[in-house]
């Protein structure tokens, strides 16, 4: 399983994915990996392809604060022009058209409230982290 956590942790609430890595990490196995990223990249297609199940953890810019959502992703081939267009779905896409990996993906996301320049979460977004962590190990346990 490989959980790849995206943001920045110095715009506020767009750390929201690594402080749920960091809860994640010390738990890390042969069976977890767990990737801080600021940005999906085309690499990840790679380490995606090596796993049964991927999932992915990110801070959302719309929706009521603190919300946690999480979806099915399923593979999409799209128009890329630049890095900033990759998404889950396109790695999972890529994953399977370079690897002819196809694991099973999921994303969670939390609203978040405070994209400005600082190292800490508002209250709304911190209290989320608990439950995204939870969602990754129950997810983890259905696979």
């Amino acid at each position: 399983m490989l959980v790849i956590c995206i943001g920045n942790t110095l715009r506020c609430d767009d750390g929201f994915a690594w402080h749920v890595a960091d809860e994640l990490s010390p738990q890390a196995t042969e069976n977890l990996r767990v990737l801080k990223v600021l940005q999906l990249t085309p690499e990840l297609a790679e380490a995606i392809s090596e796993v049964g199940l991927v999932i992915f953890v990110d801070a959302a810019a719309h929706g009521e604060p603190g919300t946690l959502t999480c979806e099915s992703i399923t593979s999409s081939e799209s128009d890329l022009r630049y890095s900033h267009d990759f998404t889950p779905a396109t790695l999972i896409h890529m994953a399977d058209t370079l690897y002819r990996a196809q694991p099973k993906a999921f994303l969670i996301c939390a609203a978040g409230k405070v994209f400005e320049h600082g190292e800490s979460l508002s209250p709304e977004i911190a209290g989320a982290v608990p439950a995204a962590v939870a969602k990754v190990r129950e997810i983890a346990g259905r696979a």
